[in-house]
């Protein structure tokens, strides 16, 4: 009796060992809803008229705009915690998306009509530029602008460099820094890692863009971390 009540006792210790460092990636795995579709919306911003924002339209109602971590690695119960106003209820209705985002405000689009586009997950058929480019900035007032330049290069099917110039201009003075990195990197449908040549890796969510009547593919911009990145070769 008093081994089985030891083995029984170490059973439950190994159970209680697996079980608790089950990794918080593959337990929001199991967690995520059915995804009805990748698109795209164009809305105004600064310091470039139009910025498009990638959005994840879920099978059960949510939407999601889609950020830096990639769907498969996200915990939506803390998500929706954190950044209520990235979820919202979209339903399709004679060919038009409603969007009600977190405040209640509700958005149509259709495609077709310039400001709603199909978005796609990479597959090895597509061929990714070589060079492409994201800016972004505030304006603070008194003449005083922020301005950063992102760049990235896929140098071929496996290495890639990143840049980012950054700086600040005033009626009299003006700063810049940059700064550079290297290493390899694999995209695996809407998740792209990059591991840097210092051992760091990072993922990050990703999609490809479309363009034409109907639309499809194209890699003249693609999403990184919810960013859209424009071809500059």
């Amino acid at each position: 009796m008093k081994r089985k009540c030891i083995i029984f006792l170490m059973a439950l210790i190994v159970g209680a060992v697996i079980f608790g460092n089950t990794p918080k990636r593959q337990m929001a795995n199991q967690e995520m809803p059915k995804v009805e579709g990748w698109f795209f919306r164009s809305v105004s911003g600064y310091p470039v008229s139009i910025v498009f924002e990638p959005i994840a339209l879920f099978k059960n109602g949510d939407y999601f705009e889609v950020g830096e971590e990639p769907l498969e690695e996200l915990d939506i119960e803390v998500s929706k915690i954190k950044k209520p106003e990235a979820w919202g209820r979209w339903n399709l209705t004679n060919g038009t998306y409603f969007l009600t985002n977190s405040k209640g405000k509700t958005h149509g689009y259709k495609l077709g009509e310039g400001n709603w586009f199909p978005a796609f997950g990479y597959e090895d058929t597509f061929k990714l530029k070589q060079q492409y480019e994201r800016t972004s900035g505030g304006d603070y007032g008194n003449g005083t602008q922020s301005l950063a330049i992102s760049k990235i290069r896929f140098l071929d099917d496996n290495l890639f460099t990143e840049g980012l110039n950054t700086g600040i201009a005033t009626p009299n003075a003006a700063a810049w820094k940059k700064s550079e990195h290297a290493g390899t990197y694999k995209i695996k449908g809407h998740t792209l890692i990059l591991h840097y040549t210092n051992g760091k890796e990072i993922h990050r969510s990703f999609a490809i863009g479309a363009s034409g009547r109907p639309p499809k593919p194209t890699t003249n911009m693609i999403f990184i971390g919810g960013d859209a990145f424009i071809d500059n070769e």
